[in-house]
């Protein structure tokens, strides 16, 4: 049975989007809410070595009107 604070497709959330830019913002967290749209599921180790593209495991829509991909630790329900 599903429950309110399930990481589900169709599920709203918080998403903690970190900055990396290089002006004042840089290295700050900011919180924008949406909808999961997508499960990729458990992703396995990168073995390319990279940390550029990274696979995350769900698409979120953001209120704003953009994708973005995160993990588990970057959402919270609500």
């Amino acid at each position: 049975m599903e429950t309110d604070n399930e990481l589900t497709v169709g599920a709203r959330v918080k998403v903690r989007i970190h900055s990396t830019g290089t002006d004042d913002k840089a290295g700050q967290d900011a919180y924008e809410t949406g909808a999961i749209v997508e499960d990729f599921g458990v992703q396995t180790a990168d073995t390319t070595s990279r940390d550029w593209a990274v696979a995350r495991r769900w698409a979120v829509a953001l209120d704003s009107g953009r994708l973005v991909f995160a993990d588990n630790e970057d959402l919270s329900v609500g």
